[in-house]
């Protein structure tokens, strides 16, 4: 796309329509694999609509990206909390370990 795109290019002609979907109950593993060929990934939630009285859909709502610097990060974070010592309490007074 560079050299083809402007400031006056509309937004339509850019978008990005290859995407993978995944859900809260998808694997850190499953989605590191979908994140070695795709840019990102978005997080769905099935959501019921009752559109009248007898009629009921089922609607995807897209609530996050996920993108490869998202997992890194998180996976270094929760390595950083396993290598941390335990904070001190403090009780009554007293400070122990």
């Amino acid at each position: 796309m560079a050299g083809k795109v402007v400031s006056s290019t509309k937004v339509s002609d850019v978008l990005y329509t290859t995407f993978h979907k995944i859900n809260l109950d998808t694997t850190l593993g499953r989605l590191s694999t979908i994140l070695d060929t795709g840019h990102f990934a978005l997080v769905v939630h099935s959501q019921r609509l009752f559109t009248d009285k007898e009629k009921m859909e089922m609607k995807q709502i897209v609530i996050g990206v996920v993108t490869r610097i998202d997992l890194i990060n998180f996976i270094t974070n929760e390595e950083d909390l396993k290598n941390r010592s335990p904070s001190p309490t403090i009780r009554n007074g007293n400070v122990s370990e």
